[in-house]
């Protein structure tokens, strides 16, 4: 009998292991291969002389792959096995970083960008898929701790490569080396957390497939309106910080703050979270992200740069860890995956539109902060949206 017995408590942080191995996914699809890529801008854009469209550009390449590969990865999962997908994704999203350094033209960079944001959202969905399970009766705790891993992502490449660059010793070619590298040897460690964590799964009941759309679409809309809203301050941030004169310390000071808050908030936002039943959780996320966006759109000195690196960082990563709490909340084992799929997707199409805006919005006026204020716009938007987001079916339904 593969089931629990009733009479055998579960330890407090059965799971833990894994749910740790795991966050490596998040780490080297979003700490290294978004986040990244807005220290790596300024330089690559000075080389090449890209508008902020352009620049732009490249990360809404990366965001369309990550679509197709969110919608991708179910069907993978299913086709080869969740294991062999997740492990193949992410050896194919370190070649990805590794490959970003060699061209120049702007059109294979457009192409490793995106065959960069298939890898990393097919390992990105089913890590998430396996995190909810990976501590039985702590999903949010479990998530929580696997989306910190773009957290730590944006600490080491925030303060590494500022580090690194200030002294002379990368250049933006050779750092996207060293990120690949290092994406292999996590490739390996998450590749046996994955072994773990799938060894303890019981398979799921036989249940109905409810109709996902039908149950999470105002969270679906509400993702969409967070992927726009929050990914223009990670994209553009950076060159603001630069075209206001602040130099390399406060930048890497930046980032490092943004990471380490979003790693040492995790726990507490997991807490939190699991008390919320449907879109309140992730309205509130919504509304502090917004508001962490602030201080430095308003104040254009260096306290208002740190508090709002504070404020955004302690708050940015619970979004994906409460809109997945919701779907893990209100969808059979038989649909779940799916569903935080179709999240991801809808996250990421976000991510493919707000790049765009905001660069459009900034090139026509002249004024990069003027592209910058989208952001907390979407985001209160997707407050609203969320609040909209009611029980649906019980899972357990017939």
């Amino acid at each position: 009998m593969t089931a629990v017995p009733a009479t055998v408590p579960l330890s407090r942080w059965q799971g833990l292991g894994a749910a740790l191995g795991l966050a490596l996914s998040p780490l080297v699809a979003l700490g290294f291969t978004r986040f990244a890529y807005a220290l790596l801008l300024p330089p690559m854009q000075s080389e090449f002389g890209w508008s902020f469209v352009a620049a732009g550009a490249l990360n809404t390449s990366n965001a369309i792959g990550y679509l197709g590969g969110a919608l991708l990865a179910t069907w993978l999962a299913q086709r080869f096995g969740r294991l062999p997908a997740f492990t193949w994704a992410m050896l194919a999203s370190a070649l990805a970083l590794m490959a970003t350094a060699w061209p120049s033209n702007f059109a294979l960079l457009l192409g490793v960008r995106l065959v960069g944001g298939v890898a990393t959202a097919v390992a990105f969905v089913l890590g998430t898929s396996l995190a909810a399970s990976a501590m039985p009766g702590r999903a949010a705790t479990a998530l929580a701790i696997y989306f910190a891993g773009s957290g730590l992502g944006v600490v080491l490449a925030g303060t590494l490569i500022p580090l690194a660059q200030t002294g002379g010793v990368l250049d933006w070619r050779l750092t996207w080396l060293l990120m690949g590298g290092a994406s292999l040897a996590a490739s390996a460690l998450a590749w046996q957390a994955a072994r773990k964590a799938i060894g303890q799964l019981t398979a799921p009941a036989p249940g109905p497939h409810l109709p996902v759309w039908g149950v999470l679409y105002p969270s679906l809309l509400a993702n969409l309106l967070y992927g726009a809203g929050y990914v223009g301050y990670m994209t553009f941030m950076i060159a603001l910080l630069q075209r206001l004169g602040f130099g390399a310390t406060l930048t890497m000071v930046f980032f490092a703050l943004i990471g380490g808050a979003s790693v040492l908030a995790s726990p507490l936002w997991g807490r939190w979270l699991g008390r919320f039943k449907t879109g309140r959780g992730f309205a509130l996320v919504c509304v502090i992200v917004a508001a962490g966006t602030l201080p430095a759109l308003i104040w254009p000195q260096a306290w208002a740069v740190i508090a709002s690196a504070l404020i955004f960082g302690a708050s940015f990563m619970a979004g994906p860890a409460a809109v997945s709490v919701v779907a893990q909340r209100l969808l059979p084992a038989t649909s779940l995956t799916w569903g935080l799929a179709l999240l991801t997707a809808a996250f990421s199409l976000g991510q493919s539109i707000g790049p765009l805006l905001g660069g459009w919005i900034s090139d026509a006026t002249g004024s990069l902060a003027a592209g910058l204020w989208l952001g907390p716009a979407l985001l209160l938007l997707g407050a609203g949206m969320s609040l909209r987001q009611h029980p649906g079916p019980a899972p357990s339904a017939s």
